[in-house]
């Protein structure tokens, strides 16, 4: 299977910040992350996600990273 950044990205945004378990993401043939979703999060993970959704200039993710930094550390 080829590795889809963005997808990953995209799966890893909705686990972290949206509060989606992993689980659902798994079962689908799109189960794959930017970070391992059994482990705590790092803040390098988290802001190496919002770097890339910053490049992809999705702003609304971006904003709610952001804050998702500003309350945990």
């Amino acid at each position: 299977m080829e590795i889809d950044i963005h997808t990953a990205m995209l799966n890893s945004y909705r686990v972290i910040i949206q509060k989606q378990e992993p689980e659902d993401i798994i079962s689908t043939e799109l189960g794959m992350f930017a970070h391992n979703p059994t482990d705590e999060v790092k803040e390098s993970v988290i802001q190496g996600i919002l770097e890339y959704f910053e490049d992809e200039e999705d702003y609304e993710k971006c904003i709610k990273i952001r804050n998702y930094i500003n309350e945990r550390w």
